[in-house]
């Protein structure tokens, strides 16, 4: 009995970390439409596209959350190269032939820290924008999937003997 409760929290543990992985992907538009690389809306909401899936928007709220995502293209593109950019710059510092100092360092980091900075605040903004289309029932449906994926995800932590994080 024990056996078959414990493998049906950790399956579904399992199946809340493969919903939730990928950076929280919210994937370009709604699903098939890229993500990852593939489109500008990767990592914009907890849960990602999927989430918006279980909320059952409607076919306005889907052609705006469309628009939004491709209103912002081309801003996310660009904040991407940078990070990736700034991210190789440390890399070539502390990989490269010659001398490096805790300065060189220091300001490789603080470029990376503000790519990574500057593509948060777009994504929040996004973000914003998705959830202002949202109904308050809606709203509410994400916080309770949310609660619940953060119950799972604290499940199996337990399971596995891992710390737990918020």
């Amino acid at each position: 009995m024990m056996n078959s409760v414990v493998k049906n929290v950790f399956a579904a543990s399992a199946l809340a970390l493969v919903l939730t992985s990928g950076s929280a992907a919210f994937g370009y538009g709604l699903r098939g439409r890229g993500g990852c690389g593939g489109g500008p809306g990767h990592g914009l909401l907890p849960g990602g596209g999927r989430l918006l899936d279980a909320l059952d928007l409607s076919a306005d709220q889907k052609e705006k959350v469309q628009d939004i995502f491709a209103a912002h293209a081309p801003r996310f593109h660009t904040l991407m190269a940078n990070q990736k950019a700034a991210k190789q710059a440390i890399a070539d510092e502390l990989l490269g032939a010659g001398t490096v100092s805790q300065q060189d360092v220091d300001a490789a980091a603080q470029q990376a820290s503000q790519a990574t900075t500057d593509l948060m605040h777009e994504r929040l903004a996004v973000a914003l924008e998705v959830r202002n289309i949202l109904s308050p029932e809606q709203i509410q449906k994400a916080a309770t999937i949310r609660s619940r994926m953060k119950q799972l995800h604290a499940q199996m932590q337990q399971l596995l003997g891992g710390r737990q994080e918020d």
